[in-house]
């Protein structure tokens, strides 16, 4: 059974330890500098930029959130079995179950944390520009990368049980920074393979994320030639996400409890 005081409870701790850390706060401060840079463009009148340096700095941003969601947790369940405090957590009547979720939602709140950080840095610098910010389409780009987030750590909990802390992390780290051109390496593949070798693609196509779907920057600043997504485009991406973050979290919980205490 899971008992939601414990998750919260769990999740709070974890969330006051990442908030109480330098390294937020280093990726806050080396945003702030892009931003500067950013914000001097206008100074040397190169206005015509502006919008390329603020996608620019948006995907900077989710790419700083997306590397310390995966170190928060590609850590969190090994430092626990190294310092050998999951001991007398385990012996309270709290179960695995309950213990992981918490890591989880723990590990989400500091992501929510870090990228509201970083939100308000860049709708700071887009008003000190001059520029309009297009919030349907803005917002819906913030919860796409929460939702993409979420994958992210949900992978890296499952990778810390399948291997060390600096072979999880680097996986993860491979996993997410190659998600950018991995789908075009398969389309230009596809054309030049055989039967056999298309069908593995196609495995690999649809049996892991396209962590770019969830990326709407580009759409976000230029927003004069979109128009946000439909609500059903939404629900079909919110589906897709979940549905990867529930079999990742699953894969995690059973490599977890059959792990010997």
């Amino acid at each position: 059974m899971i008992s939601l005081r414990g998750v919260f409870l769990i999740a709070k701790s974890v969330l006051i330890e990442a908030v109480r850390r330098r390294e937020i706060y280093v990726i806050v401060l080396a945003a702030s500098l892009l931003i500067g840079m950013v914000m001097s463009i206008d100074f040397f009148d190169i206005k015509g930029l502006t919008k390329f340096y603020r996608e620019t700095a948006l995907k900077v941003m989710g790419m700083a959130t997306a590397a310390t969601v995966i170190v928060l947790a590609a850590r969190q369940l090994p430092r626990e079995f190294e310092r050998r405090t999951i001991y007398p957590l385990m012996a309270r009547p709290i179960s695995r179950l309950t213990f992981i979720a918490g890591k989880l939602l723990g590990v989400m709140f500091s992501a929510v944390f870090c990228f509201a950080l970083f939100m308000l840095i860049f709708v700071f610098g887009t008003w000190r520009l001059g520029g309009e910010i297009p919030w349907g389409l803005f917002l819906q780009h913030i919860y796409l990368q929460l939702l993409m987030l979420l994958i992210l750590a949900t992978l890296s909990f499952w990778l810390s049980m399948l291997m060390n802390f600096d072979a999880a992390l680097t996986v993860g780290a491979l996993f997410y920074f190659s998600a950018a051109f991995a789908s075009t390496v398969i389309l230009y593949l596809y054309d030049s393979s055989g039967t056999l070798f298309r069908w593995f693609l196609l495995a690999v196509n649809y049996g892991i994320p396209q962590l770019t779907l969830f990326d709407l920057s580009g759409k976000a600043v230029h927003a004069q030639a979109w128009e946000p997504l439909s609500f059903s485009v939404m629900a079909q991406l919110t589906a897709y996400g979940l549905s990867f973050a529930v079999i990742y979290f699953a894969f995690a919980t059973i490599c977890f409890r059959r792990r010997p205490l």
